[in-house]
């Protein structure tokens, strides 16, 4: 099952057909942009924020309930919440687990003058665009989920962008 969200951005696009008009392939460039863009994808998840800089929506209490309950370290031998339980609850990220899988398994493939960054996770889209309660079925998923935008070109990244591009057009 693949997601496909496309950016066009408005001054990234034209260096790249101006670059593409005077040597041709692109790809080269596509995949150390894809490269970059991996890099500062995951980066968001340290800030836990959007490619705008927004935040991401705070975990439900439902979700941090989920979370910790797994773990047998975070309940005393009388069933209360353990100090461990506690701040594994505090320190707990939007959009990140126990494993990080999310935030490792960013990609990118480039094809033919085509560059697409994402993750093949099955929950990679229901996290990037939210989803409505039961939209999957009648259980699934059990509350609604915002979205939480983690793909995408923030400001910062474009003016990257560019400068590689004006590298390759100098080459």
């Amino acid at each position: 099952m693949a997601i496909n969200v496309s950016v066009y951005d408005a001054e990234v696009r034209p260096a790249l057909e101006a670059l593409q008009e005077a040597i041709g392939n692109v790809d080269p460039v596509l995949a150390q942009i894809g490269e970059y863009l991996i890099d500062s994808t995951k980066d968001r998840f340290q800030t836990a924020t959007d490619p705008d800089g927004n935040p991401w929506a705070a975990n439900k209490d439902s979700t941090l309930d989920n979370y910790t309950n797994v773990f047998k370290t975070s309940f005393t031998k009388k069933g209360n919440r353990s100090k461990k339980g506690r701040e594994r609850r505090s320190n707990k990220k939007p959009l990140t687990g126990e494993t990080k899988q999310l935030q490792r398994q960013i990609f990118y493939h480039v094809s033919n003058g085509e560059l697409q960054v994402g993750s093949p996770l099955i929950y990679a889209a229901t996290q990037q665009f939210g989803a409505k309660a039961k939209s999957y079925g009648p259980k699934t998923p059990w509350g609604d989920i915002e979205a939480r935008p983690f793909l995408g070109i923030s400001d910062g990244d474009e003016e990257v962008l560019l400068d590689i591009i004006q590298q390759h057009l100098l080459d």
